[in-house]
């Protein structure tokens, strides 16, 4: 948990839990889920403003942190974590209070039972670039780090930039930044969007997973999509026990459920291959830039 030793930063979080990866990895999926779990507290959002009103975009490190934050930001972050957080799942597993609908146990009431130190789960996808100020901050904290294949990721970034900037079938032009944003991100907005988004799937990946093992040894779990989408339990099994966290009947229930059901957040309905369909052509075109990371990242294929 956060130490109190400047006298400042209260103790308010308990080996919180930190879901990081490139959008577009099912990052929303892993957070959702873990959000699910009754001894877990949650903004059920991401809390980029939390970060951004202390460190918004630079121009030239965009979302990356790579010092230790000042005792008042620290102080502050830690406080609106907590602050904003809630437990809408609190009973599900007990035998008859869980049958209360959840919309009973919203915010004001969650606020009864809430005390200090909670765990929190908190996804934000630019935080793949602030693995050393989050360490810094909280020193206790789990980072599941979601890694999903290039092709999929690129493709659905691109998908995603369209949406954003309205293209439809229109031929896309650069109007701002979307998603996370890697240092060095100001060379590349007049580039094609195929680049673009290779370089976001890159730069995210690859300071990540060095962040991690300089910063966060035996503190970080690194879990692919792919073994996620197809055995949701067992790999839940394994975060749950990395995460420190026990069984939930409820939190099973609901992965039993999903092994049957394929989920999207935004764009298209997923498939198969759907980046060959979509823009399979652009993303062979970037396959010498990303393969050496793929064959790092999947040593053994997909």
């Amino acid at each position: 948990m956060v130490s109190e030793s400047n006298g400042n930063i209260p103790n308010l979080l308990d080996r919180p839990i930190f879901v990081i990866g490139c959008n577009r990895s099912a990052t929303t999926l892993l957070f959702n889920n873990l959000s699910e779990h009754p001894k877990v507290w949650s903004y059920y959002e991401e809390n980029q403003h939390v970060f951004y009103r202390h460190h918004p975009i630079h121009p030239e490190r965009g979302d990356r942190l790579s010092d230790p934050p000042r005792p008042d930001v620290a102080a502050a972050i830690v406080t609106q974590l907590y602050r904003e957080a809630h437990n809408k799942e609190a009973l599900r597993d007990l035998p008859i209070l869980g049958r209360i609908p959840r919309k009973a146990i919203q915010r004001p009431v969650s606020r009864l039972y809430k005390s200090p130190p909670i765990r929190l789960v908190e996804k934000t996808p630019a935080n793949s670039l602030r693995v050393p100020f989050l360490s810094a901050l909280f020193p206790d904290a789990k980072f599941i780090f979601l890694l999903r294949r290039a092709e999929d990721v690129i493709s659905s970034l691109m998908e995603g930039w369209k949406i954003w900037t309205g293209t439809g079938d229109s031929p896309w032009i650069y109007d701002r930044w979307h998603y996370l944003v890697p240092p060095g991100w100001q060379e590349w907005t007049g580039r094609p969007l195929e680049e673009i988004c290779t370089f976001q799937w890159l730069e995210s990946n690859r300071i990540a997973r060095d962040d991690l093992e300089v910063h966060c040894p035996g503190r970080y779990l690194v879990v692919r999509h792919e073994d996620a989408l197809a055995t949701p339990r067992r790999v839940y099994r394994e975060i749950l026990q990395f995460c420190e966290l026990p069984p939930s009947p409820s939190l099973d229930r609901l992965l039993a459920s999903q092994e049957e059901r394929v989920f999207t957040h935004g764009g298209s309905a997923p498939l198969p291959d759907k980046w060959r369909t979509l823009h399979g052509e652009e993303i062979e075109r970037m396959r010498p830039t990303f393969e050496g990371l793929m064959s790092e990242l999947y040593p053994e294929g997909p």
